[in-house]
C-alpha cells in the first residue's frame, strides 16, 4: 500500500513538472512570437517621443503628421527676443526663416530599436518601457533672412559720430568736444543668433543682447587740444588790382584754412581744393602754360600752393611731391615755389609729427599767408635760403626780315636766362646753427630771345637839275 502512494506521489510530481515544463516552454514560445512580431512591427516603438509628442506604435506617415499637427501653429509664437539698452525687438520662427525637419526627426525615431541582433532590439524595448526617449527637432536657419532682420534695427540702432572741431577765435583756439556714434556689429550678432538658434530645442524661447560697437570719431577733443602753438609761417604778397587772380588766390586759400591733419595723414593741394573750374567759381588769370603766361582758369592758384611749402618746410614737416614752375615766380625766391596743375602736379606733404597740425590762411590787403599749428617740441628756428648754382644763358635767334629796313629790330620773343638752383633749411638754436641741409634742386630752363632785324635798303631820292630861264 504504502509504496502504491509513493508511486502515486511520484507521478504526480513529474506530471506538475511536465506541465510547469511544458507551460514554460509555450510561454517562452509564445513571447518569443510576440517579441518577434513587435520587434519587427513597421511601427515606431512604443516609449519614443518628438519633443513632447507621443508617437509610439505609430507608421511614419502617421507620426509625421501628428507632428506636423501640433507644431506648425507654434511656428508664430515668439523664438527670439533681440535686446540692446531698454529696447527689445521679437521674432517668431518665420520672422526667422527657421524651419523644422520634421520627416527626419519621425525617421530617427522610426530607426530606434531596428539595430544591431534580435537581443539588441529587444533589450531597447525593454528598455524604452523603463525610460521613454525624446527626439528632438533639428532647425535649419536662413541666413539671408537673420541679415535682412538685422538690416532693419540698424536704423533704429545706429547713430553716426560727431567729430570734435577746432577753430580759432581771437587769436585762441576753440575746441568742441567729439560724440560717440553707435554701430550694430552684424557679423558678430548674426552668427550669435545662428548658434543659439541652432542649439536650442524647438519650445525655447532666446534672448540676446545685440552686438553694439562704439564709434570713436577721427578727431577728438583731446588730439585736437594738443594744437597750441606756432610751428611755421610764411607770407606772400600779391598785385590785389588783378582782380581775377586775387579773387582765386582768395577762393583756393578758404579751402585749405581750418585743415586738420592727424600723426602720419597726408595732405594733397588737388584733393583739398578741388578742379579749379567755373562751376567751382574761379576766374579767367594769367597762368604759366609750357613755359609762357597765358590766360587760364585758376590763375593764381599757385601762390598759395607756393606759401603752403614754405610754411611747410618752417615746420619741418615731411614733403611727398613738390614741383618747381617752368619759369621763376616773382612772389618766392628761386627754389621755393611749388606748382599744381590739377590732375597732373600736385603739392603733397606728410604730418610726420606725433601730434595733429592746423593750417590757417590769412588775407590782409595784398597779402597771404598760411601759418601752421601744432605743438612745439624744441625751440629751434628754421631759415630757408636759395642760392643760384648756375646762371643758363639764354639763346638768341635773328631773323631777317626783308620788309624791315636795315638798322630796324623787332623783339618778337622776349627771352630769359635759366637758372640751376640749389635750397637749403637752416635750423638754430638761438643763434647757434645745429644743422643745415639741402631742400631741392631745381632747374628753371631759359626761353629762346627772338629778335627780327631789317635788311631792305632805304631809298635813295634822285636829285635832276632843271632848267631855269636865263635872260640874254
Amino acid at each position: 500500500m504504502a509504496d502504491n502512494k509513493n508511486k502515486n506521489n511520484k507521478r504526480k510530481k513529474i506530471s506538475i513538472i511536465l506541465a510547469i515544463a511544458f507551460t514554460l516552454i509555450l510561454f517562452t514560445m509564445l513571447s518569443a512570437v510576440v517579441s518577434f512580431a513587435l520587434i519587427y512591427k513597421d511601427a515606431i516603438r512604443s516609449g519614443i517621443f518628438v519633443e513632447d509628442i507621443d508617437i509610439g506604435g505609430l507608421s511614419v506617415i502617421e507620426a509625421n503628421n501628428r507632428i506636423e499637427g501640433n507644431f506648425k501653429n507654434l511656428l508664430d509664437n515668439d523664438k527670439l527676443i533681440l535686446n540692446y539698452n531698454d529696447y527689445g525687438w521679437k521674432f517668431n520662427s518665420k520672422d526667422l526663416g527657421l524651419k523644422y525637419d520634421f520627416l527626419r526627426a519621425v525617421n530617427d525615431a522610426y530607426l530606434i530599436g531596428r539595430r544591431g541582433t534580435y537581443l539588441d532590439r529587444f533589450e531597447t524595448m525593454i528598455d524604452l518601457l523603463r525610460r521613454p526617449y525624446s527626439v528632438s527637432l533639428k532647425s535649419s536657419v536662413n541666413s539671408q533672412k537673420i541679415n535682412e532682420l538685422l538690416e532693419s534695427l540698424e536704423m533704429e540702432v545706429n547713430r553716426p559720430s560727431l567729430e570734435a572741431k577746432i577753430f580759432r577765435e581771437n587769436n585762441d583756439f576753440i575746441v568742441t568736444k567729439e560724440t560717440l556714434g553707435i554701430r550694430l556689429n552684424k557679423e558678430e550678432t548674426a552668427a550669435k543668433i545662428t548658434e543659439e538658434l541652432l542649439n536650442s530645442s524647438f519650445y525655447d524661447v532666446i534672448i540676446i543682447d545685440l552686438v553694439v560697437e562704439d564709434i570713436v570719431p577721427k578727431h577728438t577733443y583731446e588730439k585736437l587740444s594738443q594744437i597750441k602753438e606756432l610751428l611755421g609761417s610764411y607770407t606772400t604778397t600779391f598785385n590785389s588790382k588783378l582782380k581775377g587772380r586775387s579773387y582765386n588766390v582768395s577762393i583756393s586759400a578758404k579751402s585749405i584754412d581750418g585743415m586738420v591733419l592727424l600723426p602720419g595723414e597726408v595732405f594733397s593741394f588737388n584733393n583739398t581744393v578741388g578742379p579749379r573750374t567755373i562751376e567751382n567759381g574761379y576766374k579767367v588769370a594769367p597762368v604759366i602754360l609750357r613755359g609762357e603766361l597765358v590766360d587760364g582758369i585758376g590763375g593764381g592758384i599757385c601762390q598759395v600752393s607756393s606759401t603752403l611749402y614754405n610754411s611747410v618746410l618752417i615746420s619741418q614737416l615731411g614733403i611727398i611731391e613738390r614741383t618747381n614752375h617752368s619759369i621763376p615766380s616773382t612772389y618766392v625766391p628761386l627754389g621755393l615755389d611749388a606748382t599744381v596743375v590739377y590732375g597732373a602736379l600736385d603739392f603733397k606733404f606728410q604730418n610726420t609729427l606725433d601730434i595733429p597740425i592746423y593750417i590757417e590762411t590769412v588775407i590782409k590787403g595784398n597779402k597771404i599767408t598760411v601759418n601752421i599749428y601744432g605743438k612745439k617740441e624744441t625751440d629751434r628756428k628754421v631759415k630757408l635760403t636759395s642760392h643760384i648754382d648756375k646762371v643758363v644763358k639764354k639763346d638768341t635767334e635773328i631773323i631777317f626780315d626783308n620788309n624791315m629796313f636795315e638798322g630796324d629790330k623787332l623783339v618778337e620773343e622776349k627771352g630769359r636766362d635759366g637758372y640751376r638752383v640749389s635750397t637749403y633749411m637752416t635750423i638754430y638754436e638761438g643763434n647757434r646753427v645745429v644743422e643745415k641741409k639741402l631742400v631741392s634742386k631745381d632747374y628753371y630752363r631759359p626761353r629762346k630771345e627772338v629778335v627780327k632785324k631789317g635788311t631792305k635798303q632805304p631809298i635813295q631820292e634822285e636829285k635832276t637839275a632843271e632848267n631855269e630861264g636865263v635872260l640874254n
